[in-house]
């Protein structure tokens, strides 16, 4: 029965980050990655395009959190290793992955 608080505490972290995408999905102006900065409209090539770029790179970080979900049923302790990795080994992808997003949609 552990699993069921496990996957209500994941799932809001999912909804949190997956919210992070809809957001970027929906602005008009250019996404920031960083809290408190912004990204000036007149150096990004195309807003809608890097907004959708940094909507998928936040979609791809809710999977293996899904996946941990999936699993808690069966097994917590590789859930939580799949949730553990994929949010560490996750948050450096993101890194790497918003400075290949910026490269590619700055002037």
């Amino acid at each position: 029965m552990g699993w069921i608080a496990f996957d209500i505490i994941v799932l809001l972290c999912v909804l949190l980050l997956a919210g992070i995408g809809i957001w970027a999905l929906k602005r008009k102006t250019p996404m920031h990655f960083w809290a408190g900065t912004t990204v000036n409209p007149e150096t990004i090539t195309d807003i809608k395009k890097y907004n959708q770029a940094n909507a998928i790179m936040w979609f791809c970080y809710c999977i293996p959190l899904i996946f941990s979900m999936i699993v808690a049923p069966f097994s917590m302790d590789i859930a939580g290793i799949i949730a553990g990795a994929g949010v560490v080994i996750g948050l450096v992808c993101l890194f790497i992955t918003y400075g290949k997003i910026k490269r590619k949609y700055t002037k």
